[in-house]
């Protein structure tokens, strides 16, 4: 998969000197080169569709399914930023299973361990409209919130809004679950504009 996948990108020459001595230069794939055009063309949004990875599906398998050729596994990687599919492409549970294990020592430590502190704001105002945030904060704010009572805010017009406040912690289990689902929403462009944009994908990548 890699080989063909990389094809479409330009070389450039490398070295670890500063000042490389003639033969020295090292030719690699220029990953980097892509990313102002991709960008760009992720904007046209009626081009693409959210689409949703199961366990045991590869680029492969839905280019096959969706464009009709496993060869075009490098149009789904490219337009969802996957330059390793070790790491940006969603684990299995079984494989993700095994990660955890791998990176906390074992399911229980990775549950018991905290990654990070959230505080919610929630707000509800007196025509029942309703709105959400939550941030990531860092322990000393987490501790400050230990009293916590919804505010208040009248108008002056009579209006209300009610703001509550909640903090919660992420431990590494979840938070390790979390992005890899989040992993499984990726784009896909639509069927018919296949040729198109792939021989402009490819042009730009030269």
């Amino acid at each position: 998969m890699a080989s063909e996948y990389f094809s479409n990108f330009p070389y450039i020459g490398y070295s670890l000197n500063e000042t490389p001595q003639p033969g020295e230069l090292l030719w690699v794939t220029d990953i980097f080169r892509r990313t102002a055009p991709i960008t760009n063309l992720l904007k046209n949004r009626q081009l693409f569709y959210r689409y949703q990875i199961v366990d045991g599906e590869t680029p492969e398998m839905i280019a096959g399914r969706v464009y009709g050729s496993a060869k075009y596994h490098w149009v789904v990687n490219i337009l969802n930023n996957i330059t390793d599919p070790l790491l940006d492409w969603p684990k299995d549970y079984s494989n993700l299973v095994a990660y955890i294990n791998e990176t906390y020592g074992s399911i229980a430590s990775a549950a018991g361990s905290i990654h990070h502190y959230t505080m919610t704001l929630s707000k509800v105002d007196s025509l029942g409209n309703s709105s959400e945030e939550t941030f990531i904060i860092d322990e000393t704010k987490y501790d400050t919130l230990t009293s916590l009572v919804p505010v208040v805010v009248t108008f002056s017009d009579g209006a209300t809004v009610t703001t509550t406040t909640t903090r919660a912690t992420v431990d590494n289990y979840t938070y390790e679950i979390d992005r890899n689902e989040a992993k499984r929403i990726i784009l896909l462009l639509k069927e018919e504009y296949l040729s198109q944009i792939s021989s402009e994908l490819e042009s730009l990548l030269t």
